[in-house]
């Protein structure tokens, strides 16, 4: 195995780029197709657009992507502009960890966390409308 420390960062950047912008173009790729089922006329069998549906897609994919920006913007911050982070004596440990719980109180983690917690509420939102619209729930019940 190649430890991290041996290799060049002019070959590590690169491969880096290449990952996120698979990822990304994975995401975009499948909200696309999300949306195209969606408004596609062959999986709607005669029904009107769910514009409900639609919505929670677009807000789901936004949420996630500002959570990944964020996530991946903390990571560069503790592990690169901060990887001699001193630490606090018996409190925080040095480095690219004690950094990382340093920054609890800033912006952009708050605006990590209440993207996270947006976006599995907003997949549980998903949840139970798909079970409200269901044939096992019966509303003469």
């Amino acid at each position: 195995m190649v430890r991290a420390e041996h290799l060049h960062p002019q070959i590590c950047l690169p491969i880096l780029t290449l990952f996120v912008r698979l990822v990304l173009g994975i995401v975009i790729l499948l909200f696309f197709q999300c949306i195209a089922a969606l408004f596609n006329p062959v999986h709607r069998r005669g029904e009107r657009v769910r514009w409900g549906l639609v919505t929670c897609t677009v807000l789901m994919f936004s949420v996630v992507t500002v959570y990944t920006a964020t996530y991946l913007s903390i990571q560069s911050i503790s592990l690169i502009d901060n990887r001699d982070f001193p630490g606090v004596e018996g409190v925080l440990p040095p480095g690219p960890l004690g950094y990382r719980w340093f920054i609890h109180s800033k912006a952009i983690f708050v605006i990590q966390t209440v993207t996270f917690f947006l976006g599995g509420w907003l997949a549980d939102c998903l949840m139970v409308s798909s079970l409200s619209d269901s044939a096992f729930i019966r509303p003469d019940i």
